[in-house]
């Protein structure tokens, strides 16, 4: 017997994070950590820092929209909040995560 791998399920909403840009009512969305590409996943190390995780996501999603934020203040900003849409907790790695 040959076991189907069941389809994705990181389309469906509420397996993502929606987000705007200020200024902007333009909606943009993520999957949350553990519907991300498994491709992704390999890069997203516990090593990278906030900055870098957050570029590596919105760079694979939404190309050159990291551009759009004007300080570093957001980027944390950003990644705390997806990081608790993800379900993960203040000194959790993604790797613990899962």
């Amino acid at each position: 017997m040959t076991y189907q791998v069941p389809a994705s399920q990181a389309s469906i909403n509420q397996n993502r994070f929606e987000f705007t840009l200020p200024g902007s009512k333009k909606k943009y969305s993520i999957p949350q950590l553990r519907f991300l590409k498994p491709s992704l996943m390999r890069e997203l190390d516990s090593s990278a820092n906030k900055i870098d995780r957050v570029y590596m996501l919105l760079e694979h999603y939404h190309p050159n929209l990291i551009d759009e934020f004007d300080g570093l203040d957001q980027v944390e900003a950003f990644y705390t909040a997806w990081a608790a849409a993800s379900g993960i907790t203040v000194g959790e790695s993604s790797d613990s995560s899962e």
